[in-house]
This record gives C-alpha cells, sequence and structure tokens, in this order.
C-alpha cells in the first residue's frame, strides 16, 4: 500500500478472530478499567508509549481490530510540530489520516483510543499532556470527517494493576485500573495458546537472530547440502514434517538438520504445502517450531522460516506475532514475495479468514509432492 506510516499496526485481538469465542470474555465497552486492563490482552504485548485505536462494533457489545502506534510527541520541541495551528506532529496526523481512511473503508461506526505513556501523569499539565490531548481533538474531527466516531478517549502512564487512568476528552472521568493479569480477555489468550509479552520488544526476542557461530555453522551445512544431489520434493517435505512432529518432544537440533529443513523450504512447492500445518490442532507447537528455526538460519533462509511463523500467526488471529514475524522477514530480505503479501494484507487489516484460504492451498500442494497431510479434505479415508 502507498502512504501507509511505517509504525501502524493493525491487529486482530481473539474476540473477532474466532467465531466461537465465548461470550463471556467480551470486555464491558462502558467499563473504563476493564477495558484498560484488557488493552496488553488485545495486543499481545504491554503497550509503552504508544496510540491505540480499538474499534467498537455494535453500540459497543464488541470490539474489532486494534491499532497501534508508536506515540509520536512534540513535547517543547515547538519545531516538531506540524505547524503553527496544531501540537501534534506531522507523522502522528498522518498516521490519524490513515487509520480514519482505514475504519471508514471497514465499516467502523466507532473507535476508543487509549493513550499509553510513562512521561505522563494525570495531576501535572505537561506540554507531552496537552500534546495527547491536541491528537484526541485532531482524532475527533479526522474521524468525524469519515463519519467516524471517537466514543473515548483514555490516557495512563502504564497499563498496570491499580494504575490510573483518566479521560483527555469529552466528561472529565478517572479511576484505578482492574489487573491485567485477571483480564477476561487475557484469560481467554492463554485459554487458546497465546502469551502477554511485558512489551513488544520482549515478544520481538522470542525470534532475534541467535548466536552468529551456529548461524555460520548451519550457512555452511547450506553449502555443502546444495553441492550434492537434489533431493526429491516428496523426501524434503516429508523430512521437514518429521522434524516438526519431533519438536514437542525434542527441540534440539544440530547444524545439519536445521541445514536440510532449509534447503526444503526453498523449494517453493514444499513450502506451500507446509502452509497447511496452521490449520491442525498443533499450530501452536509448529510455530513455535519456525521461531526456532528462524533465529539460526542465514539471512535468505531465516526470511522463508520467519514468513511460515507469520503465515500461521495470522491464520490463527495472533497479529502481534505475525507483525514481528513479517518484520523480521522483510529484514532479512526486503524482497521475500510471501512476506510482503503478508505484509499488504496486515497492514490494510484484512482479517485471517482471507489468508486461510491459502492455507487451505497447502493440502494440494503437498499431495503435489506426493504426500498427504492430516487433515486433507481429498486424502485417503
Amino acid at each position: 500500500m502507498k502512504n501507509v506510516p511505517t509504525r501502524i499496526r493493525v491487529m486482530y485481538s481473539p474476540t473477532n478472530s474466532h467465531d466461537d469465542f465465548d461470550s463471556r470474555h467480551r470486555v464491558r465497552l462502558g467499563d473504563a478499567s476493564e477495558l484498560m486492563a484488557a488493552v496488553p490482552a488485545m495486543l499481545g504485548f504491554h503497550p509503552h508509549r504508544s496510540m491505540v485505536l480499538i474499534a467498537v462494533r455494535d453500540g459497543g457489545a464488541s470490539v474489532g481490530p486494534t491499532m497501534r502506534h508508536d506515540l509520536v510527541l512534540a513535547g517543547e520541541h515547538i519545531d516538531r510540530r506540524a505547524d503553527s495551528g496544531t501540537r501534534a506532529t506531522q507523522e502522528m496526523l498522518d498516521v490519524i489520516g490513515y487509520l480514519a481512511g482505514y475504519c471508514a473503508s471497514e465499516n467502523i461506526p466507532a473507535v476508543m483510543a487509549v493513550f499509553v505513556d510513562d512521561r505522563l501523569d494525570r495531576t501535572v499539565r505537561n506540554p507531552l499532556l496537552l500534546d495527547v490531548e491536541a491528537l484526541a481533538g485532531e482524532l475527533v474531527a479526522t474521524l468525524g470527517s469519515f463519519g467516524v466516531q471517537l466514543s473515548a478517549a483514555l490516557a495512563a502512564s502504564e497499563i498496570a494493576d491499580s494504575a490510573t487512568w483518566w479521560s483527555v476528552c469529552g466528561p472529565q472521568r478517572y479511576g484505578l485500573m482492574s489487573d491485567p493479569s485477571a483480564s477476561p480477555l487475557t484469560v481467554a489468550r492463554v485459554l487458546d495458546g497465546y502469551s502477554v509479552r511485558r512489551s513488544r520488544r520482549e515478544l520481538a526476542d522470542t525470534i532475534a537472530p541467535g548466536p552468529e557461530r551456529t548461524v555460520r555453522a548451519v550457512a555452511a551445512e547450506i553449502s555443502r547440502l546444495g553441492r550434492e544431489s537434489a533431493r526429491s520434493r516428496t523426501d524434503q517435505l516429508t523430512s521437514v514434517l518429521s522434524y516438526v512432529a519431533r519438536a514437542p518432544y525434542d527441540s534440539v537440533l544440530d547444524p545439519v538438520d536445521i541445514a536440510r529443513i532449509a534447503v526444503a523450504i526453498r523449494v517453493v512447492q514444499v513450502r506451500d504445502a507446509l502452509l497447511a500445518l496452521t490449520l491442525g490442532d498443533d499450530a501452536g507447537f509448529v510455530e513455535e517450531f519456525w521461531a526456532m528455526i528462524s533465529r539460526v538460519l542465514p539471512k535468505r533462509e531465516r526470511a522463508i522460516a520467519a514468513t511460515l511463523l507469520a503465515f500461521s500467526a495470522y491464520v490463527r488471529g495472533d497479529g502481534p506475532m505475525a507483525r514481528i514475524a513479517i518484520d523480521a522477514a522483510l529484514e532479512a530480505d526486503e524482497n521475500y514475495s510471501l512476506a510482503r503479501l503478508l505484509d499488504r494484507s496486515l497492514s490494510a487489516g484484512a482479517g485471517p479468514e482471507l489468508v486461510r484460504e491459502v492455507a487451505e492451498s497447502g493440502f494440494g500442494c503437498a499431495r503435489a509432492c506426493g504426500v498427504r497431510l492430516p487433515g486433507d479434505p481429498f486424502g485417503r479415508r
């Protein structure tokens, strides 16, 4: 997409990623204390210096996509403001304009804004707090021009048990947050096999590149295998599947094993067949496998493994992990086509159901490789 601010993160929270999500897990949006406590579960991590927009549907009965962007404030640096008529930075104005257009295109009737910044204090009207209040005003005006309502704008210095929250526009309200770890959304996320990290950086660290010595050893083995006669696609896919099946019980792989996996996933038909694993009951284990593998692969192969992780997370509705894995893939290879496709889809706010169809095509790719995957609707009965 053109002109999309680079740090926007459009994410799908469990409440609208799974059709069978139990209604008892829904947060009553009229209760700001519970809403604020649920934000980390919506994002998958605790936000810091962030602006979060939460789509509100059904008259406040449920939430839709959750959107996050780094909070860029001018503070005392007047030169950072977009112009003399506003306290907002140009970057934040661009973000607000983009998100307003996105909400309109998705027929989102209303959003709630949450500003989280450790430099904010309800009792101290410093320049940063004034900047946040100005951003709330910009949201009201810009969203309104697209026919979208800003139903509330809340702020806090952190998301934590008993932390203070307050409103930054409209009726003046404030209160203490509920315990985020006890939020119904947090509990539901854990039951669905997800975790809530303390920060986005902590989430990103789960797929950060591993020891350089190991990466070099794997690269050497990949080069050696490349000089050998190529194995059939059947053998390559079967080999990767055997490693994936072992992963929950035997996560220790030597450079030779990792290199064999790397060489196999470079084959497009094998890679595409592996997309179908996102639809199985063991999708969580598969994601852990790709995360582990991606950390110790050279850049070319790291891009592939990180994209497989991103695809699986996307299908399961875990937007935060999908975004971080896509970023890792594009950092390793900015031209990797499947990662770029997922990047465009996630940035546009496309839901998991749209990429699930691609995962289903993986069964056909596996059959073309001579392998029948579990769950294949056309497999042998």
